[in-house]
């Protein structure tokens, strides 16, 4: 019984090992497809290779985590500016741009693209499989908020940001994928919330760089 529990985390730690390593080589060697392959990798493999992963109703919007979804993505749209500018300005010392109407059309298509190479792809396999399904019996809340599953899986979504683009500030990510991990638990597992935010959180990145240089 012991065997059986353990060799669940099998297939999925050999899913995450090979994602990682092939997303490594192509972004060290810049090659163009990995903005094509990395996601289909996190689409395919789940469902191709781990025979316990059936995925139901993963994208249908739930009720339940709408209202959740609606306050913090407010917040963040109102509170995310002014702390993004306090940094890069007072903290990085960078400067002040004036975009042009041409720039943020290419940030708005950029953060559009990344819905389906990255918020949709990064969704269902670190939420819908990692989170709701490897880790689905950590329901232990830490400081009634976080459970256990949603922090071991914003830590690997963290490390493999780092490792996939090269770069340990990308683990920053731990913070935004709480949050993405808290709209699926409210949602009962599904994961339309956290693909929404993602969305969300992806163009007012692109947008709000376009202001610094």
């Amino acid at each position: 019984m012991e065997e059986k529990k353990y060799s669940k985390f099998i297939v999925p730690f050999l899913l995450l090992a090979a994602i990682s390593f092939v997303s490594f080589y192509m972004n060290k060697d810049r090659i163009f497809a990995r903005h094509f392959i990395f996601p289909l990798l996190l689409f395919t493999l789940p469902t191709a290779c781990d025979p316990l992963f059936r995925p139901k109703k993963l994208f249908n919007p739930s009720i339940n985590g709408l209202k959740l979804f609606l306050w913090v993505t407010i917040a963040t749209i109102v509170f995310y500016p002014p702390l993004f500018f306090a940094y890069n300005l007072g903290f990085m010392h960078r400067a002040l741009a004036s975009p042009t109407t041409n720039e943020l059309m290419k940030a708005l298509t950029k953060g559009l693209i990344a819905i389906a190479v990255a918020a949709i792809p990064e969704e269902f396999f670190f939420r819908g499989y990692i989170q709701e399904h490897v880790f689905s019996t950590f329901n232990k809340k830490i400081l009634k908020i976080i459970s256990l599953k949603n922090l071991f899986t914003s830590l690997i979504f963290g490390l493999v940001h780092a490792l996939v683009f090269l770069d340990i500030t990308r683990a920053a990510t731990f913070f935004p994928s709480l949050l993405f991990g808290l709209f699926t638990e409210k949602s009962r597992g599904r994961i339309f919330y956290s693909i929404s935010y993602h969305v969300v959180s992806n163009i007012l990145a692109f947008i709000l760089w376009t202001f610094i240089k």
